[in-house]
Formats: C-alpha cells, sequence, structure tokens
C-alpha cells in the first residue's frame, strides 16, 4: 500500500515514469520516501525528474543507488558546514567565474567538470564554496563528503593501524561527490598520496564528482607524485580572486551580519586596513564592534614607521632611501616587502600608512607586499626563521 502512494502520484501525471521507477526499490516512510535506483544512471535520472517535476510531492524524496554500498561498516557523515551555502557568497568580477562553476557541478556532480581545481590565496571563500558544491548536491539527494587533507591524513593513519584500509577507502569513494580542501598539505605524505591515487580512480571511472581546494596551482605544489598532478590537472582548473568592488560588498554584508551601522567612514576604515582577505576582513570587523573607531584608529607614528625600515635597511646592508625609490633590484625589492610586512606585522600600521610612507599611489602596494612575504614564509623554512628573528629583535629595539 506505501509502495503504491508513491507510484499512484506519479501514475497520474507521467505513465511512461512508472515504468522506470517500477525498477526502483523503494521505502516509503510517514514523512519521506527513499528510492534505491538499479545503477548510477538510474540515480541521476530520478534526481534531475524529482527536481524538475515533483516539487509539489509533500514528502521529502531521497534518491540511492545500489552502486552506493550503502551497507558500509562506517557511520556516514558529511563534514559539511551548513551555513555556507551559495545563497550568501558575495559574487563579483574576480569570483563569478568560479561561482557560476561551482553551482553548477553542485546541481550535477560528475557531469560538467571533474576534477574541480580551485585555488587562489587564503581567505577568498574557497572553503565557503567547497561547502557550498556539498550543501547543494545534497539538496538533490547526492551524498557529498567534506575533509581537510590534514584530517584525510590522519584519519588514513588510523585506519591503517587498526588494518581496516578498505574500509576507509570505501567511506571516501562510495560518496556522489568528495570535497577536499588544503590539498598543499598532502606534500611529503607518501601513503596519504597513494590512497587518495586509489579513492580518486575508483571514483572517476564511476563518475563521481571530485572538487580540490588549495592555495596554489598544481604545477606549484611541492613534494607531491607527477601522477596525481596529473589527475588535478585533468579536469577544470580555476583561480578564485577578490576585487575592490566585491571587497566593499563582503564588508557591507559582514558589518550588516554584526549588527554594525553600514556608516561610510567605518566602512572605509575597514577597506584601508585590510588586505584581500575574508578573514582579516571579518575579524577588523569583530574587532572594530569590540573597541570601537576611536581605539582602533590611532596612526602609528611616522617615526616608528621610520625606524622600522631604518632597522630593516641596516640588517640588509642598504640605506633607509634605498627603500623609498623605484628599483628593479631584487634585493632592494625583498627588502622593501620585508619592511612593509614588519610595519603591518609589528606596528599593526594600516596599509594606507604604509603605502603612503613608502611613496605608493595607493594600499594596494602595501597589500602585494605583505602577501608576497607570507607566501615565501610558507614555502621557504630559512626564510620563515630570519623574518621570526627580526620580528623579535625589532619589537626589542622599539621598547
Amino acid at each position: 500500500m506505501e509502495r503504491q502512494d508513491f507510484l499512484f502520484f506519479i501514475e497520474q501525471t507521467d505513465k511512461f515514469a512508472v515504468g522506470i521507477f517500477r525498477q526502483f526499490k523503494i521505502k516509503e516512510e510517514k514523512d519521506s520516501v527513499i528510492l534505491i535506483a538499479p545503477t548510477i544512471a538510474y540515480k541521476r535520472w530520478a534526481i534531475e525528474y524529482i527536481r524538475s517535476r515533483l516539487s509539489n510531492y509533500t514528502k521529502r524524496i531521497e534518491v540511492r543507488s545500489v552502486e552506493d554500498k550503502e551497507e558500509s561498516t562506517y557511520e556516514y557523515q558529511s563534514g559539511l558546514i551548513e551555513k555556507y551555502r551559495f545563497e550568501n557568497f558575495v559574487v563579483g568580477k574576480a569570483n563569478e567565474l568560479v561561482y557560476k562553476v561551482c553551482l553548477q557541478v553542485g546541481q550535477y556532480p560528475g557531469v560538467s567538470y571533474n576534477p574541480l581545481f580551485i585555488y587562489g590565496s587564503v581567505g577568498l571563500g574557497k572553503t565557503h564554496l567547497l561547502h557550498a558544491i556539498g550543501n547543494k548536491a545534497m539538496e538533490y539527494g547526492y551524498r557529498a563528503l567534506y575533509s581537510p587533507v590534514s584530517d584525510f591524513s590522519e584519519e588514513m593513519i588510523a585506519y591503517l593501524k587498526k588494518g581496516q584500509i578498505d574500509t576507509f577507502r570505501n567511506k571516501y569513494s562510495n560518496v556522489d561527490v568528495l570535497l577536499l580542501d588544503d590539498v598543499q598539505f598532502l606534500s611529503g605524505k607518501e601513503r596519504t598520496q597513494i590512497e587518495l591515487f586509489k579513492i580518486f580512480e575508483a571514483m572517476y571511472t564511476r563518475d563521481k564528482q571530485i572538487v580540490l581546494v588549495s592555495d596554489r596551482h598544481p604545477k606549484d605544489l611541492k613534494d607531491i607524485s607527477d601522477r596525481l598532478i596529473s589527475r588535478f590537472e585533468s579536469g577544470l582548473v580555476i583561480e578564485i580572486g577578490l576585487d575592490d568592488e566585491t571587497k566593499l560588498s563582503i564588508i557591507k554584508q559582514k558589518m550588516i551580519l554584526y549588527g554594525m551601522p553600514l556608516d561610510q567612514k567605518l566602512i572605509n576604515y575597514v577597506f584601508e586596513n585590510t588586505g584581500y582577505n575574508v578573514r582579516e576582513i571579518e575579524g577588523a570587523i569583530k574587532t572594530l564592534k569590540v573597541v570601537g573607531m576611536k581605539n582602533t584608529s590611532k596612526e602609528k607614528n611616522t617615526k616608528d614607521i621610520k625606524f622600522v625600515v631604518e632597522f630593516t635597511a641596516r640588517h640588509f646592508k642598504l640605506k633607509p632611501e634605498d627603500l623609498k625609490r623605484e628599483s628593479k633590484e631584487r634585493r632592494i625589492i625583498n627588502a622593501r616587502q620585508i619592511a612593509m610586512y614588519l610595519c603591518k606585522v609589528v606596528l599593526n600600521a594600516s596599509y594606507v600608512e604604509i603605502s603612503r610612507y613608502f611613496g605608493k599611489k595607493d594600499h594596494t602596494s602595501a597589500i602585494y607586499a605583505v602577501k608576497k612575504v607570507e607566501e615565501k614564509i610558507k614555502e621557504d623554512r630559512k626564510f620563515k626563521y630570519m623574518l621570526t628573528f627580526l620580528e623579535k629583535q625589532l619589537k626589542k629595539e622599539l621598547l
């Protein structure tokens, strides 16, 4: 009787579809219907049919496939954060294309862009889009799984120690959409790379969607096997960015979110004192809300910035004026970028103040310099130690 309820509803409008649905195993409960398709192809057809034809059906419909191996030995958990959705992602010129691609992948996983590799600097919304893809796919009945690579690696080791590596592989390869974050942390993890390659192959041959996120292009990833890099590049590789217009929209959205007035002075303050990083923007707004603009807008004395420039020049055996003049000499450019970085990190000077001191037209010069130094810190261990030493020494001399 329960089975006939769903089929009867279909039969009222589409007798052809009834014949197809009779090939499904149907479990009907009080508030939901579970359709288990005989193959992945049938599952996809059912999801599309439900989305386009059954919007007025009162019960929740979940579509699975016998190929999903739902009777596995692990408990499925998506790892998704529900608040990260396409509806609250701020779209602008620099991220419009990647947004549209991700939306299409969420609606039609495994069809258009597989694998999808997204890369870009920290704080641009890559993780937000990963979760948005997963949440959108789950709306259409697909099973999605999100995991940062560090968690993926630790979990693999745990299963390996228990002698249950097959269970680990099944967990990740039997979902419809696999979302892996921070792929750059695969570097040097040989066994993790081997397991990911096996999972990748198992999913790809069955047209399961794979989405990967990194802070750099696949070609720039270090200590990762060539065969894995070639898999990353076999689909669509796309960069995400953040422009001034989108940054302003994000500032306004976050200010509304935290119950702050859209005062132009406050907006300008946040814009000029933050880089192109959503987390940095959000942190500045939180601080602004707690301590107020009077306490956060104290400009650093030009003498302090001058001291940092002199300190940096002395370390690199240069003259302070060398750091302020236009030059294509690499060591001068490096020293200037480090000086700007120290002004930001040690003095907490605004990007506007730093750029102005160095005679630059706008604050993006300082943002670029700080970004370049941060990237080099992540890539070069010796450089990182040198910067740490300089920071400690500078703080001592400023006391």
